[in-house]
């Protein structure tokens, strides 16, 4: 009697947020990441809260990457009554710390902000505490790139680099049963080649199903050559009419990357030598797991680290900012500056008050550097909205909003294509999550042409037999 193998895609399905795909073997079943669903703050309410099996009967959970839409939601599973082992790099485990804290002490201040105003009605409730967070944490086995190991009898686990963030992963799973195999890819998130800081995504064994991200199914990056004189151009004419550039980004990957950019451009002299601020103690957090982990860096970047006292990741022109007094007084200032600060897609934490105060100065500039999802403020102003809501007032936009895709740290159209088929074969069959349904689609029929391969894009919550 053969064990049948299917997965159940329950979040991050025609979607960008929330990845979370439920895979059964046999007898055992397991999460391949327990990411937060971001959007509208009762659609996230109700995603975030509900699970379509009991947390308990899981037998375990592997995490790509420390993005919080692919782990922010691990602290409500273990309060829920999850028991297992949380399944992840060393980096990745050592940037959940901090960023799970941040976000349980996040929704703790928006859910005292809201029940402020709440009129009556009954009070909310945060989606997990600090306690959860602790909890969690103590769950986490750490497993190095490339390194076999059993995730249950039958099943092995590798994982590769995939070059999106500081300890992402590229997940392979491989079964065995009477004598056969089968051997299950999931992406989480695909990095990009010949980026700042990062190795390229490496190409991992061939698989007969892949589950793979199309966050940018039907785009293409600029060349960075270009992106970089685009930003060049932004902060240039932003510094001649007196404003500042304010940047919502990512704390963990894109800031660093951000950071590494500029002080390139201002080390050649494209740039004048501005002040530049990270005002975002996560970043800070995030900035010093990077320095510990030089042997991920590109050669690039690793001989600069060494040779040059730390930079691109820290230099005379640039100050994290520590304290919450520090980030208010940056309002204050008079002259030009960047202030980089999260959440990437001004869905909350400091980069809120820094918009407050900057979107209504026909001086400013707001810059975006990363994928904006549906429903989120920083959708909101790259669709050009003239008034949006900041902690439940109205700020009219006059400053200049900006966006440059070539910095996502996801792989686009081509970069997709190209790395899924220079596989040593085509998957048979392949799964397309974590983007939005247009994206999906375009990417799906690309898969098609050039893989052969059956290519379905999920709904939430549907289940397909892979193997039996």
């Amino acid at each position: 009697m053969s064990d049948s193998l299917s997965i159940a895609f329950e979040g991050a399905a025609r979607t960008v947020t929330g990845s979370r795909h439920h895979v059964r073997f046999g007898a055992r079943q397991w999460l391949f990441d327990c990411g937060l669903f971001q959007g509208h703050r009762d659609d996230a309410e109700r995603i975030n809260r509900t699970f379509s099996f009991a947390p308990e009967t899981l037998d375990a959970v592997v995490v790509s990457h420390a993005h919080l839409d692919h782990t922010g939601n691990l602290p409500t599973l273990v309060a829920r009554g999850y028991r297992g082992s949380i399944h992840a790099t060393p980096a990745t485990a050592e940037l959940c710390r901090f960023m799970l804290a941040d976000s349980a002490f996040l929704q703790e201040k928006d859910v005292a902000h809201v029940n402020r105003r709440a009129g009556g009605q009954p009070p909310r409730q945060p989606l997990y505490t600090a306690q959860d967070v602790e909890q969690a944490m103590t769950r986490f086995v750490r497993h190095e790139y490339h390194q076999a190991w059993d995730l249950f009898e039958s099943v092995q686990v590798r994982y590769y680099d995939a070059g999106h963030i500081l300890g992402s992963a590229l997940t392979v799973f491989e079964f065995e049963q009477n004598g056969r195999r089968f051997r299950l890819g999931m992406s989480g998130d695909l990095g990009r080649r010949d980026r700042p800081i990062l190795m390229d995504p490496e190409i991992h064994p061939a698989v007969d199903a892949l589950v793979l991200e199309s966050t940018y199914g039907n785009r293409i990056h600029p060349p960075q050559a270009e992106t970089e004189r685009r930003l060049a151009e932004l902060i240039d004419r932003t510094v001649r009419r007196g404003g500042r550039v304010i940047v919502p980004a990512f704390a963990v990957g894109r800031t660093q990357e951000i950071v590494a950019t500029i002080h390139r451009l201002c080390e050649s002299k494209q740039l004048c030598d501005i002040p530049i601020f990270v005002d975002s103690p996560m970043a800070r957090q995030a900035t010093e797991v990077f320095t510990r982990h030089p042997e991920l860096f590109d050669d690039e970047t690793r001989r600069a680290f060494e040779k040059e006292h730390g930079a691109p990741l820290g230099f005379a022109r640039l100050r994290y900012v520590a304290t919450v007094d520090e980030s208010k007084a940056l309002n204050d200032r008079t002259e030009p500056c960047i202030i980089v600060a999260a959440s990437g897609m001004a869905e909350g934490g400091r980069i809120l008050h820094h918009l407050q105060h900057g979107l209504g100065n026909d001086r400013n500039a707001v810059l975006f550097v990363g994928f904006q999802a549906e429903g989120t403020l920083g959708r909101r102003l790259v669709d050009k909205a003239e008034v949006v809501s900041v902690f439940g007032e109205p700020v009219r936009v006059r400053a200049e909003i900006a966006s440059l895709q070539g910095f996502s740290a996801h792989a686009d159209q081509s970069e997709l294509v190209a790395w899924v088929t220079s596989l040593e074969s085509p998957p048979r069959r392949i799964f397309l999550v974590h983007g939005e349904l247009e994206a999906a689609e375009a990417l799906a029929e690309l898969l098609r042409q050039r893989t052969g391969a059956t290519v379905d894009i999920p709904e939430r919550g549907q289940e397909f037999e892979l193997w039996n």
